[in-house]
């Protein structure tokens, strides 16, 4: 089974991926079975994906463990945690440009993952 591949948003996400502290991310709903473009694999749990920074360089191979369908004002623990935060209102503070600033109803995918593999050097 071929490996993906995956880009974040910026290389400090990457970094946290690196040093092992980065394990959940999000997706819009109508983003997750889309592949974006070389860099950006469409998301399916229990796939490996490689992690790339912005220079297109691999830093990190993840396994995608589970996704889950989320919503704006329910938050779970699990994701704010993963995704680095000390809160869910700090988790939708850094969010919230990213979604477009969504209503509390607003849906968006969850997907948990774990490092594969030790960083690349």
């Amino acid at each position: 089974m071929p490996t993906r591949k995956i880009q974040f948003v910026s290389d400090a996400l990457v970094e946290q991926i690196v040093a092992g502290q980065k394990a959940a991310s999000v997706v819009a709903l109508d983003e997750v079975d889309v592949k974006e473009d070389e860099y950006n694999d469409a998301l399916v749990v229990g796939q490996y994906y490689d992690v790339h920074d912005s220079a297109l360089e691999k830093r990190a191979r993840i396994r995608i463990t589970a996704m889950e369908l989320c919503r704006w004002d329910s938050i779970p623990e699990r994701l704010w945690r993963g995704e680095v935060n000390s809160s869910a209102e700090e988790f939708r503070s850094d969010h919230t440009e990213y979604f477009g600033n969504p209503d509390r109803d607003f849906e968006f995918v969850a997907y948990y993952f774990e490092l594969a593999e030790p960083p690349v050097e």
